[in-house]
């Protein structure tokens, strides 16, 4: 008599996990953490310039140097770093600021924010730009992949609507998941999440439940809710220290933990693990080492990592990374060069 074919273990079924940066977005004409602040800033002055003089004093009180003829704005993750740090030290606790206390450093880390997240919505509006992600999105991506992004925009999730299959989308990482899924996580929050408390009854009918406190309000459209346009989301910056105050980004972490840890195939495109998110390396950190330990103990395939990047300074940071323990194959092309590269894994068993 034969045998019944066993079934293949989980922890040898191959999982993929792409981790999307800046580098991503950019290939859809979004500027990149360097350019970003410029840019929003220049657009909010054009409708707002009292709002625009409050980042500009605080630009010029952090940076001496500051100029706005001359257009040097500093990378907003050192920004919103610095602003934190000075929330810190201008309270009583060290040497009180009557120029900047907590509450006018707040108010510009919130004009900032919601500067730049208008500047997203408007970029995102022109759907030719997003053919890159929409590619990657359709022609890439299978059933049970992770996709972890570090950016607010919803370009990656645009693409997905655009696809002709139904499947869902779920937030949090779950290997025992079956059906037809790609799992999204946004360790950063997003332009399309908002607190509950902040949306109308109208708009909360159709908002996905992320937890208690945050809705996402799927397939976003500022012309159906043009009240929305001044609600600040739920966005976070990476910053080096991190304060979760919602639960959903707490599960968000703790499954980029878990699906890293899975993985058998990581390809990270256009992400340079800035300086600022130490956070995010402890993580990654953590994750590949279990996934290093599971490998010893094969319970698991064996993990290649790719690493697609512009800057070839990202191949020096995530071999630190890795430890030398794990090959990763560096490839310095833009996204759109490398779309066309990854179709062959696309498909490979």
């Amino acid at each position: 008599m034969v045998k019944p074919a066993k079934k293949r273990k989980q922890g040898l079924i191959r999982r993929r996990v792409y981790i999307l940066g800046a580098g991503a977005s950019a290939s859809c004409g979004i500027a990149v953490a360097k350019d970003i602040l410029a840019e929003s800033v220049t657009r909010l002055g054009n409708r707002d310039a009292k709002s625009k003089k409050l980042v500009h004093d605080l630009l010029s009180y952090l940076y001496p140097s500051f100029n706005e003829t001359l257009r040097n704005y500093p990378n907003i993750e050192d920004f919103l770093n610095l602003l934190e740090m000075a929330k810190s030290f201008n309270t009583e606790e060290f040497i009180e600021s009557s120029l900047w206390p907590k509450h006018r450093l707040d108010s510009v880390r919130n004009v900032t924010l919601k500067a730049v997240t208008d500047y997203l919505w408007e970029r995102i509006q022109k759907s030719d730009s997003l053919n890159p992600i929409k590619a990657f999105a359709t022609n890439n991506l299978n059933y049970s992949d992770t996709v972890v992004t570090f950016n607010w925009d919803v370009t990656l999730e645009r693409g997905l609507w655009d696809r002709e299959d139904e499947f869902w989308m779920p937030y949090t990482y779950n290997r025992k998941r079956t059906g037809k899924y790609i799992t999204i996580l946004k360790p950063h929050g997003s332009i399309d999440w908002f607190k509950k408390n902040d949306l109308s009854r109208k708009v909360l009918k159709t908002a996905e439940k992320l937890d208690d406190e945050v809705r996402l309000y799927p397939h976003f459209n500022f012309s159906k809710h043009p009240e929305l346009s001044q609600v600040l989301p739920v966005i976070v910056p990476p910053i080096a220290s991190k304060s979760f105050e919602y639960e959903c980004l707490k599960k968000t972490w703790r499954s980029i933990y878990r699906a890293v840890a899975d993985a058998t195939d990581l390809h990270i495109i256009g992400y340079s693990l800035p300086k600022e998110d130490q956070f995010a390396r402890l993580v990654l950190r953590r994750a590949l080492r279990s996934n290093l330990l599971r490998m010893g103990k094969h319970e698991k395939r064996p993990l290649r990592i790719i690493v697609v990047n512009p800057d070839d300074n990202a191949a020096v940071t995530f071999n630190r990374l890795a430890a030398t323990k794990i090959p990763v194959a560096y490839y310095q092309a833009r996204i759109e060069d490398y779309i066309n590269w990854l179709n062959p894994w696309s498909s490979e068993d």
